[in-house]
């Protein structure tokens, strides 16, 4: 839950931003290939879930922050659980990466505090590291968050994630298989070792490399988090597919450019 709203909402903001925001362009994704099987998306019969008695969607934001701030320790992690809604912000930033996109709205404390920049001019324009270091926070967040315990709430909220889902058009369900492609999606992103060339345009950057640029908008936000923070985000990302009961043999395997 927490991994996939930190790389949709950072890329809500621009990480190629000139500090003026623009419209999103339309995202043209190709057919959904199926997704990676949840083989096991009951909890173990030796090891039960304690049931919690569930409160109405609507009502549901103290029980969630109760149960997600005991995710981690970190300090920093505390103002992300501020905002309302919680189940249906999961639910919608996990639909968007499902399909491709970055979602951008209701993920403002998720927002960066400092400056998108570059280095260089014309053809030798590149990433300024300095940028990949206004996400390290984010990134050590989620390499503190407990996979078995997310896993766990994962399975004790279902009926209000499905309740969330089906607002949003899916009233049959299949919120499973959704969040499974969501990961799928996040872990075919590169991890790119060496310098990331963009071009410039009026009020954006683009990436040099065309094949950077035909990555889905989700992936190339995850992938302007810089290397180190992009591992760390797709560590924790297998941890919690295998205790989700993801079949880990269906899963992308990060491919690593130097």
């Amino acid at each position: 839950m927490v991994i996939l709203s930190v790389v949709a909402g950072l890329g809500s903001y621009y990480f190629f931003g000139t500090g003026q925001p623009v419209e999103d362009e339309p995202v043209t994704t190709a057919p959904a290939s199926p997704p990676p099987a949840l083989v096991n998306p009951a909890p173990p019969t030796d090891a039960p879930v304690e049931e919690l008695l569930l409160p109405p969607l609507d009502e549901s934001d103290s029980l969630v922050r109760a149960l997600v701030g005991a995710l981690t320790s970190h300090p920093a992690f505390a103002a992300w659980l501020i905002p309302d809604d919680l189940l249906r912000t999961f639910v919608f930033v996990v639909q968007n990466i499902a399909e491709g996109n970055n979602p951008t709205e209701r993920l403002t404390p998720l927002r960066p505090t400092q400056r998108f920049t570059t280095t260089g001019a014309g053809t030798s324009l590149t990433v300024d590291p300095a940028s990949y270091a206004r996400y390290n926070v984010h990134a050590e967040i989620v390499a503190s968050i407990n996979p078995v315990g997310a896993a766990e709430i994962y399975r004790s909220l279902r009926p209000l994630i499905r309740d969330a889902y089906a607002e949003l058009g899916n009233p049959d369900g299949g919120f499973d298989g959704t969040l499974a492609r969501a990961i799928a999606n996040l872990l075919e992103t590169p991890v790119l070792e060496r310098e990331l060339r963009l071009v410039a345009r009026a009020a954006f950057h683009e990436f040099e490399d065309p094949a950077f640029e035909d990555l889905q908008p989700v992936q190339k936000q995850l992938m302007a988090m810089g290397p180190r923070n992009v591992r760390a985000v797709q560590a924790s990302l297998v941890d919690i597919a295998r205790e989700l009961g993801i079949d880990a043999s269906r899963l992308p395997t990060p491919e690593v450019i130097r």
